[in-house]
């Protein structure tokens, strides 16, 4: 088992009508540098890329496909995309864009969850570039500043998204008690032990809708958040900080789009 294995989370997705309107603001923010590469039907495929990080952990359509409008989904590794759809149709996900072409030389699919929540299926080409992937593989070290280090996954029937995970993807969960302002499970994926995302119950929340968002890493939570609301951001929730020590805020970039920051524990 590894990290890559089917069922994990190796990637995000940026949908905007604004390219550079996103670019400048996380450019600004986390450091992010970028790289567009043409796909096969005219548009244009822009990777994202953590500063000094080796490989991509992300990409953004120009246009976004299927005429969506602004917002941000994680992308899941599948073996086989086209019985992977049809397979999530039976569970009562929704497809968004029929399985075809990915901008890398593989193949994928965009889908809702039966609670509206965007989510791809992505399978590799047959020969990937080595290494490819997103997430930090466990034993590697601390993820880097700016990079993808989580994902979660917003709900207001955590029961409902639990099990439509597990049975799409073989995930599992433990219950994190260290999140004391709602209930929040640690989403373990295959081939990763440690867990590399969660699902968090937002049924008390006021207006917010469920969601999956990327969560990004930095040194200094309060001072990211800071930054992010002078370049335009919207805050949603937090800082907050676990009862193990780790701080995250939840936030809406100028364009609206979800995302998530987060510092790990102090060392020593």
């Amino acid at each position: 088992m590894g990290f890559m294995d089917p069922g994990s989370v190796v990637w995000f997705e940026i949908d905007t009508a604004d390219p550079k309107a996103v670019k400048d603001f996380y450019g600004s923010l986390l450091g992010w540098s970028f790289q567009t590469v043409p796909t096969a039907d005219g548009r244009t495929y822009t990777l994202i890329s953590a500063d000094g990080a080796p490989l991509p952990m992300g990409g953004m359509w120009e246009p976004a496909p299927g005429g969506q409008g602004e917002g941000v989904s994680l992308a899941v590794r599948s073996a086989d995309v086209d019985a992977d759809m049809a397979r999530l149709k039976d569970l009562g996900a929704t497809v968004v864009l029929a399985a075809g072409p990915a901008a890398d030389g593989g193949r994928s699919a965009r889908l809702k969850d039966p609670r509206g929540t965007a989510f791809s299926v992505w399978q590799a080409p047959e020969q990937p570039p080595a290494g490819a992937g997103a997430l930090p593989e466990a034993g590697t070290g601390a993820p880097l500043p700016g990079s993808l280090g989580w994902f979660e996954i917003g709900t207001a029937d955590l029961e409902a998204s639990k099990t439509f995970y597990a049975d799409a993807f073989a995930w599992t969960y433990v219950h994190d008690t260290g999140v004391t302002t709602r209930p929040y499970f640690a989403a373990v994926t295959p081939g990763d032990q440690r867990g590399s995302g969660g699902l968090a119950d937002t049924s008390k929340a006021q207006g917010v809708k469920d969601y999956a968002a990327p969560q990004f890493v930095t040194p200094d939570v309060p001072a990211a958040v800071a930054t992010a609301e002078k370049l335009g951001a919207t805050v949603e929730a937090g800082p907050e900080t676990t009862a193990y020590g780790l701080t995250f805020a939840r936030l809406t970039d100028p364009r609206g789009i979800r995302f998530l920051l987060f510092s790990l524990p102090p060392q020593g």
